[in-house]
C-alpha cells in the first residue's frame, strides 16, 4: 500500500512483516490479485539500485493531484453538480442496465442484497467455512440509494496489470449523509481498450486522466461523467463506460463497504452477480489479499512439503478472510490502546514469534531495524492498520506512518487524509508519470491532423480543430517547436522559446499554447495569425477553417481570424464571439462556431450561412455536431435541433426523439438511435437519401460524399456518392472498424485483413492482401496501415515511399504526406515533399515531453 525506501535486505523484512500480520487482529486487505504496474515500477527501482528510495524524491508537474482524485468540497467543485452527475442511484442503474439479468429489479433491491449479507454469521470460502460478525444495524439501513452522496473519485491507474490485461481501477466513493458513518466504494476494473498493444494499450486511459488534471473542476466533472457512465473516445481509442456490471463481477473489480454503525470499524468486499431468479445482486467476496500467500514467494527452498502442497489453496483465495476488522472504535484516541492490545494478542498467540522477529534483523545484517519496526510495518500492511491503527508509528529508519482521516482516505466533507496527500497521491503520480513518459508518442504533433479529422470524431467537421493541409508542427523535449512543410501554411516561422504544451491548427496556420496559458501564432496571415489575444490563462483552443476560438477557465471566449471569401465580420467568428462567460465547449463548421454552456444553452457566431446565426434559444442540449455549413444539437431526450445552410441540413432534422449520436460528412447529417436505426437529412441529391431502413447499426463512418454504417455482426451498408464509397462496400461480415479519407473507405477485420472501396486513385483499390493490421491512417487520397509489429503498408495517390522496416507505433498526416513514429523517437516521412513529406535535416533528436520538478 505504501512505498518506503529500504535497503537490500528489506524485502526479507517486508516478508517477515507480512507473515506477522496474520497474528494480530487486523486481517490484510485492499489489494487486488495479480501483478500490477506499481509492482513493476518498484522492482525496477530497487533492482537497479537497491539502496535507492523506492520512489523518486521529486514529483513532476506532468501529473497533478487533480488527475488522481476529485473530491467534494475542493476548490472549484460544485457539490450539487457532483451529487447530480454521480448519484448512487445513477451508478446502481448503470450496473443493472449493463448486466445480463433476466428479471427486473430496482436499485433498492440491488443495494439491499448487499446489506442483507451483513446479517449472516458465516460463509464458505472455497471449502473453508469462515465466521462473520453480524452487523445488524448496518443490515437494517434503508433508503440508502437516496441517502448517500458521492465523496470522491479516485484514479488507480497504478493497479493496471503488468501484462496489460486491464488498465487499473477507477473508484467512486459514497458516504451516508447523516447519522453513523457508512461508506461504499465502487471500484471498477477497467478493460484495456487496445488489448493488442499490451500495457501500451492503456495509454489513452492514462492520457485521459492526465488531461483531467489540467481542466477546471467543471470541465473535469463533465468529462468524468462521460468516462464513468457513457464512455468516450480519446486519442483515437474508444474508452468504455467504467460503471458496468462486468467491471464489478467475479474476476474483475469489486464494491467495498467501510462501516462504523456497529461501532467497531469493519471492511467488506462484494461482487456483482445474478441469482437463480435472474436478478441483479451483490454477493460477499473475500477481502484481498491474504498475506500468507507472500510467504511462498521467496522461501521456496525453505518451505516444508505441507506448505508447498497448500500453496495452491492460498493462491485460490481460500484463506482470505471475508471481513477486515479493527479492535478500535471510530476514535483516534483509542489508537494507543488498540496497538497495545494487538501486540499483547499477538504475543499470546505465538510466544516464539517475537523471538524470531527479534533475531531476523541481525541475521539479515540489518541492525538498524528493530522488531518493533517490523511489527509496526505489519500493522501498516493491514487494512485497519494502514487506515488507522499504525498512525504515526515508526515503520523504518526515521520514517513514520502518516495519519489517515479516521479510518478513511477521504471523509464525508471531502477532506483528504495526510496519508493520502503526502504518501499515496505522490506515489500514484510518479507511477502515472513514469508510464506516460515511457508510452507517450515521442513526437507531439498538432492536436488534430488530417487522418484524425477523418477517422476519430464521427465526421471531418466534428473535430475540435481544423487540420493543417500542408504542414506539420511538433513539440521538442524542452517545449520548443519545430515545423516543416509549405511555408505559406506554417511550415516555417514557428515561434522561438520553449515551455509550449500543445499545438492547434486552422487549414493554413498554427497556434501554440504555453504552460502559462499564453498563445503564439504563425502561418498564413488570413487564417488566425492576426489578432491573437494577449494575456494568459487560456486552456482550450478550438478552430474552424480560418479562425481560432479559445476558452478561459471562467468559460469566457476570445476569437480571432479571418478568411478570403467575405469581409472579416462575416467570416469565422472574427467579431461575433459572445461576451459573457460560462461556456464549456466550442464546436465549428467551416466558417462558424457554436459554444455550449453547462445548462445546455447555445450561442453561435461567424458566417451566417455556415451556422453563425439561427442557434436554438432553449436549453438542455448536451452536444453539438457539424458538417461544412450546418450544426445539429442533441438533447438528453434524444431530440435534435439543427441550423445553418438549409441544403446542408440546417433544416429538416427529425422531429422525434431517442437519438444517441449524430454523424456527418461534408453536407449531410445521419442520426443513430439506441436500436441502431438511422435517419439522414441534408444534401438530398446523393448522401442525404439512401440511408438503410433497417436497424442494428452501431457506428457510422464517412467520406466527403458518402457514409458506411457498421452492424454488431461486422456487416457494412454504404450509401451516398458513387465515386466516394457510396457503392462497393463488401458483402461479408466480421469487420470491426472502418477508416476513410476524402474519397474512399478501408474496413478492418479482427484478423487484421483489409477491404477498401471508393475512388480508385484515392485508395479505393490496392489495399494489402495480407492480414495482421491493427489500425489505418489516411491523407486526402491515400491510406497507410500499421501492423502489430510496427510495419506499414501504404496505398493510394501519393503513397509511395513508405518505410520497409518495422517498429513504428503511430502515423500522422497532412493532405498529401505521412509521418511515422517509432518508440525510440525516430521518424520517417513520405508523400509530397511540399506537404510535409520531407523531414528537415535539423531534426535529429526524439521529441519527448519535458518533465519539471515542482520546485523548479
Amino acid at each position: 500500500m505504501n512505498l518506503i525506501s529500504f535497503n537490500p535486505n528489506f524485502a526479507r523484512i517486508l516478508l517477515l512483516s507480512t507473515a506477522f500480520v496474520v497474528s494480530i487482529n487486523t486481517i490484510a486487505g485492499g489489494r487486488s490479485s495479480g501483478r500490477n504496474l506499481m509492482d513493476d515500477y518498484l522492482q525496477n527501482k530497487t533492482s537497479t539500485n537497491p539502496d535507492a528510495s523506492a520512489t523518486p524524491s521529486q514529483r513532476f508537474i506532468l501529473i497533478s493531484n487533480n488527475a488522481l482524485v476529485f473530491n467534494r468540497g475542493a476548490t472549484g467543485v460544485d457539490n450539487d453538480d457532483f451529487d447530480k452527475k454521480f448519484s448512487l442511484a445513477k451508478t446502481l442503474t448503470n450496473i443493472r442496465n449493463t448486466s445480463n439479468a433476466t428479471t427486473d429489479s430496482s436499485n433498492k433491491q440491488l443495494l439491499n442484497s448487499l446489506l442483507t449479507t451483513l446479517n449472516v454469521d458465516s460463509k464458505t470460502n472455497g471449502f473453508v467455512t469462515m465466521d462473520l460478525q453480524k452487523r445488524a444495524q448496518e443490515a437494517a439501513l434503508s433508503e440508502l440509494a437516496d441517502n448517500m452522496s458521492p465523496t470522491a473519485i479516485f484514479n488507480r491507474f497504478d493497479l493496471s496489470a503488468s501484462n496489460g490485461q486491464h488498465c487499473g481501477e477507477y473508484r467512486v466513493v459514497y458516504h451516508k449523509n447523516n447519522g453513523n458513518r457508512f461508506f461504499l466504494s465502487f471500484e471498477a476494473k477497467y478493460p484495456n481498450p487496445e488489448i493488442k498493444k499490451g500495457k501500451a494499450g492503456c495509454f489513452a486511459v492514462a492520457d485521459f486522466w492526465k488531461e483531467i488534471g489540467g481542466m477546471s473542476k467543471t470541465d473535469a466533472l463533465a468529462q468524468l461523467e462521460k468516462f464513468f457512465y457513457q464512455g468516450l473516445e480519446h486519442k483515437g481509442a474508444q474508452l468504455p463506460a467504467a460503471i458496468n456490471f462486468a467491471h464489478y463481477t467475479h474476476g474483475t473489480g469489486q464494491v467495498r463497504s467501510n462501516t462504523f454503525v456497529n461501532n467497531l470499524w469493519q471492511y467488506r468486499e462484494f461482487k456483482a452477480d445474478i441469482n437463480a431468479k435472474g436478478e441483479n445482486i451483490f454477493v460477499v467476496d473475500s477481502v484481498k489479499s491474504n498475506s500468507l500467500d507472500d510467504l511462498f514467494a521467496d522461501e521456496r527452498s525453505l518451505d516444508s512439503d505441507s506448505l508447498k502442497a497448500s500453496k495452491v489453496d492460498f493462491l485460490r483465495d481460500h484463506y482470505n478472510e471475508l471481513q477486515s476488522d479493527s479492535n478500535t472504535i471510530n476514535d483516534n484516541n483509542a489508537n494507543a490502546n488498540a496497538n497495545a492490545n494487538a501486540n499483547a494478542n499477538a504475543n499470546a498467540k505465538n510466544k516464539n514469534l517475537k523471538t524470531i522477529i527479534g533475531k531476523k534483523p541481525a541475521e539479515l545484517d540489518s541492525s538498524g531495524y528493530s522488531a518493533k519496526m517490523i511489527v509496526n510495518r505489519a500493522k501498516a500492511m493491514s487494512c485497519s492498520g494502514f487506515y488507522q491503527d499504525s498512525n504515526g508509528a515508526e515503520i523504518t529508519l526515521n520514517v513514520n506512518q502518516l495519519k489517515s482521516q479516521s479510518f478513511v482516505y477521504v471523509d464525508e466533507q471531502g477532506t483528504l487524509s495526510l496519508e493520502l496527500i503526502e504518501q499515496c497521491l505522490s506515489d500514484w503520480a510518479v507511477l502515472l508519470t513514469d508510464y506516460w513518459q515511457k508510452t507517450v508518442e515521442k513526437w507531439r504533433f498538432a492536436e488534430v491532423d488530417i487522418s484524425g479529422a477523418h477517422n476519430n470524431f464521427g465526421g471531418y467537421y466534428n473535430a475540435p480543430n481544423h487540420p493543417n493541409y500542408y504542414a506539420f508542427a511538433t513539440l521538442q523535449d524542452d517545449g520548443s517547436i519545430t515545423a516543416w512543410g509549405r511555408s505559406d501554411y506554417g511550415g516555417t516561422g514557428a515561434p522561438t522559446g520553449n515551455d509550449y504544451t500543445k499545438i492547434y491548427s486552422t487549414s493554413r496556420a498554427f497556434v501554440a499554447l504555453k504552460a502559462d496559458g499564453s498563445i503564439k501564432a504563425w502561418g498564413a496571415p488570413g487564417f488566425g495569425t492576426i489578432g491573437v489575444p494577449d494575456g494568459k490563462g487560456y486552456t482550450n483552443i478550438y478552430s474552424n477553417k480560418t479562425t481560432f476560438a479559445v476558452l478561459k477557465a471562467d468559460g469566457s471566449i476570445a476569437s480571432w481570424g479571418s478568411g478570403s471569401r467575405s469581409t472579416p465580420s462575416d467570416i469565422g467568428g472574427y467579431t461575433y464571439a459572445p461576451s459573457d462567460s460560462g461556456y464549456i465547449k466550442i464546436y465549428s463548421t467551416a466558417y462558424a462556431f457554436a459554444a455550449i454552456k453547462a445548462d445546455g444553452s447555445i450561442k453561435a457566431w461567424g458566417h451566417r450561412k455556415y451556422g453563425g446565426a439561427g442557434a436554438p434559444s432553449d436549453k438542455g442540449y448536451t452536444k453539438i455536431y457539424s458538417n461544412n455549413a450546418a450544426f445539429a444539437a442533441l438533447k438528453a431526450d434524444g431530440s435534435i435541433a439543427s441550423w445553418g445552410f438549409s441544403e446542408y441540413g440546417g433544416v429538416g432534422a427529425p422531429s422525434d426523439k431517442g437519438y444517441t449520436k449524430i454523424y456527418s460528412n461534408e453536407a449531410t447529417f445521419v442520426a443513430l438511435k439506441a436500436d441502431g436505426s438511422i435517419t439522414a437529412w441534408g444534401y438530398s441529391e446523393e448522401e442525404g437519401t439512401g440511408a438503410p431502413s433497417d436497424s442494428g447499426y452501431t457506428k457510422i463512418y464517412s467520406t466527403r460524399d458518402a457514409f458506411a454504417a457498421l452492424k454488431a455482426d461486422g456487416s457494412i451498408t454504404a450509401w451516398g456518392g458513387s465515386d466516394s464509397g457510396g457503392i462497393g462496400a463488401p458483402f461479408d461480415n466480421g469487420y470491426t472498424n472502418i477508416y476513410s479519407n476524402r474519397w474512399a473507405f478501408a474496413a478492418l477485420k479482427a484478423d487484421g485483413s483489409i477491404t477498401a472501396w471508393g475512388r480508385s486513385n484515392a485508395g479505393g483499390i490496392g489495399a494489402p492482401s495480407d492480414n495482421g493490421y491493427i489500425k489505418i491512417y489516411s491523407t486526402k487520397n491515400a491510406f497507410a496501415a500499421l501492423k502489430a509489429d510496427g510495419s506499414i503498408a501504404s496505398w493510394g495517390s501519393g503513397s509511395t515511399g513508405a518505410p520497409s522496416d518495422s517498429g513504428y507505433t503511430k502515423i500522422y498526416s497532412t493532405y498529401s504526406a505521412f509521418v511515422a513514429v517509432k518508440v525510440d523517437g525516430s521518424i520517417v516521412a513520405w508523400g509530397d515533399s511540399n506537404g510535409g513529406g520531407t523531414i528537415p535535416a535539423s531534426i535529429s533528436n526524439p521529441i519527448i515531453y519535458r518533465l519539471k520538478p515542482l520546485n523548479e
